[in-house]
């Protein structure tokens, strides 16, 4: 036996041994092969690892083995078979001329003793008639014949039908052994036994489990989310593409759903990414539990899911299967004590309709979905029509984001103040501080349109920061000018998560001289949903120092009631959509009694008309804010009309 690849002796027998007149293995393992008999061997290993095939050499042709050797008339029968190390080793048995060749190689196996590799030989019945030290170790009592040793009971018969087209079959299968069920690298070949010309079988084996299990392993981390356990974006790509190289009749029919969730980010980044990625693994299941066995589902990354539906595109159907997912995401998740709910957006793509390659279906998915999120519709099939539409939605948003950068540094934005209202007096009680973005180019741009970007890119502290200061400088100055009224200030998410929030508040306080008492952080519900211990710490050391504290948009969030007495809340805002929705008036009638009993100020935003006005006092509401008293004005503006209420005595300092 030599190294397939240097062609230096490994082991020889003792026949060997003789006919080349050599005294020991160690001898014979040191002497350089005839540079001819090298070259032959190589060429034969070229043809053997190109078909795997047993390879005769001119059986009585005369041979120098070793170089400064005498020769010998012998011919050689050539095979390679795997070793344990991985490398290939090639068995070289000498026939002596006059000798029965068939004979010889029955004998040769001898060679095989100490091979590492698994040599088995079967008859014409597939019963075993020899293994060697390596397949014996191995090989069960039961297994005495082939398909005893074979796990799966088609495989005897894949094996068959191959070796019916071809002498060598080489496949990896699973095989009992004594320690089990096993994994080997068989190499199956035709053969005939000696003297009687008998057909057998001979059977090559390497134990492939470990590294089966390395490549399944690879795979899995491959193609795999690590979170939720789902198929990952490369794994659809793989998925898609087998259904897409489909030819003819057979190219299925699918249909492809791109999953947004709407507020997660609010979820992740006030109660932390614990949280959010145990949300987003039981929102996995819950979409895997909805499609089932008819598609595919995938978390590309995330909050983003791509659900792939077999077998049908009609509208009706898939109307009801996205109906069916925001009915299942509708139920709330208990994590950490509280109920969350986050509902997707959904965009569908059909193929062929919407598409012949994969990135076209999920581009056009993907602006379906957003169509989707800005419509508020749950889900949207896409359509050709919208793609221009929402490329000019995509320009401009990023030029926003661009501007957003410098908009600071170049003193683009303003503030503008509210009035609100006291109920028992109608007079002026306080402000809120609202920022307005003038642009160059596009003149104001709304809150709506720049606030979710600066979000998204961290912007938002600098911005946050920024009003903080602004705010609390009109209101010294107001004070300053006799002019006694409360500022409100909205804080975000981040801002109010950020280290420094208590540093910038402190220092604003005492950089512009505003009395605390003077100023209201506004916060929303979502930003209490995070670590309890923190958010009780930063509320109360707010507290403390004598500013007040708001719950704004109360009720379109959470409504977690168990906030307006666990925090030191002293403000209760209700979102403007309670007065917009006459079917909500007893709910809002009972919010405003609750505050009453917790000792809050209850402040109803977005009134509008007079009758709202007298519902409004009529339930004993504190304060009012809305377009039916004032728009939001420039800070000259709003100073004018703080003066003309002061001098008609409805600047109320006592309400505020």
């Amino acid at each position: 036996m030599l190294d397939a690849e240097s062609l230096r002796v490994r082991w020889a027998n003792q026949s060997c041994l003789q006919i080349w007149d050599i005294d020991s293995q160690m001898e014979l393992c040191e002497r350089p092969l005839d540079p001819g008999m090298a070259e032959t061997l190589r060429q034969a290993v070229t043809r053997l690892q190109a078909d795997r095939l047993g390879n005769d050499i001119s059986p009585t042709q005369p041979r120098t083995m070793f170089t400064d050797h005498p020769s010998r008339t012998a011919g050689l029968s050539v095979s390679v078979f795997p070793m344990e190390d991985g490398k290939q080793a090639l068995l070289v048995e000498v026939l002596h001329a006059g000798q029965d060749a068939g004979s010889d190689r029955v004998h040769g196996a001898t060679a095989l003793q100490l091979t590492p590799a698994m040599i088995s030989l079967y008859d014409a019945d597939h019963e075993l008639i020899y293994c060697n030290p390596a397949a014996r170790e191995t090989l069960p009592d039961r297994c005495t014949n082939l398909r005893q040793r074979l796990v799966s009971e088609t495989d005897m018969g894949t094996i068959l039908d191959a070796l019916d087209s071809s002498d060598s079959y080489d496949v990896e299968l699973e095989v009992n052994t004594v320690d089990g069920a096993r994994w080997h690298q068989m190499n199956f070949r035709r053969s005939v036994i000696a003297p009687g010309g008998h057909s057998s079988m001979l059977v090559s084996a390497q134990d492939a489990t470990e590294a089966r299990r390395a490549r399944q392993l690879a795979h899995e981390l491959a193609f795999t989310d690590s979170l939720t356990g789902l198929p990952n974006r490369a794994a659809l790509g793989l998925y898609l593409e087998e259904l897409l190289d489909a030819e003819g009749s057979d190219r299925p029919e699918f249909s492809l759903l791109f999953l947004d969730l709407d507020r997660f980010k609010i979820i992740n980044d006030s109660m932390g990414h614990a949280i959010g990625d145990q949300l987003l693994m039981e929102v996995a299941q819950r979409l895997k539990n909805t499609v089932g066995g008819n598609g595919l589902v995938c978390r590309l990354g995330g909050d983003e899911f791509v659900l792939i539906i077999n077998r049908f595109t009609a509208t009706a159907k898939l109307a009801r299967v996205a109906e069916g997912i925001l009915h299942v995401m509708a139920e709330p998740v208990v994590l950490n004590g509280q109920k969350l709910r986050t509902l997707p957006s959904i965009g569908i793509s059909r193929h062929p309709a919407d598409g012949e390659h994969a990135s076209e279906l999920i581009e056009h998915a993907d602006e379906a979905m957003y169509l989707a999120k800005s419509r508020q519709s749950g889900y949207c099939f896409f359509d050709s029509k919208m793609t221009a539409r929402l490329n000019e939605k995509v320009k401009d948003r990023l030029g926003l984001e661009n501007d957003l950068v410098f908009a600071v540094q170049n003193n683009e934005f303003e503030l503008y103040y509210q009035p609100k209202i006291c109920s028992r007096t109608l007079a002026i009680s306080g402000v809120e501080a609202l920022i307005r973005w003038n642009h160059p180019t596009r003149g104001q741009v709304a809150p709506d349109n720049f606030i979710s970007i600066a979000e998204e890119t961290g912007q938002i502290l600098e911005l946050g920061n920024w009003v903080l200061d602004a705010a609390m400088k009109q209101q010294r100055q107001w004070q300053d000018a006799g002019l006694i009224v409360p500022v409100s200030i909205n804080i975000s998410a981040r801002q109010f998560y950020a280290d420094d929030l208590l540093l910038n508040v402190s220092e604003c306080l005492l950089r512009n001289g505003c009395d605390p008492a003077r100023i209201e952080l506004e916060l929303t519900e979502s930003m209490l949903l995070g670590d309890a211990e923190a958010v009780h710490q930063t509320l109360h050391q707010l507290s403390s120092m004598g500013i007040k504290l708001a719950l704004d948009d109360f009720g379109t969030g959470f409504s977690n009631l168990a906030y307006l007495q666990k925090y030191p809340l002293d403000i209760l805002k209700i979102d403007r959509a309670f007065l917009a929705d006459q079917t909500r008036s007893m709910l809002m009638g009972t919010i405003l009694e609750m505050g009453k009993v917790l000792g809050l100020c209850v402040v109803a935003e977005g009134v509008e008309t007079a009758a709202q006005v007298d519902w409004l006092i009529g339930r004993g509401c504190d304060q009012m804010q809305g377009y039916y008293f004032s728009r939001p004005l420039p800070a000259a503006d709003a100073t004018r009309y703080l003066v003309e209420k002061l001098a008609d005595g409805h600047l109320d300092e006592k309400a505020a």
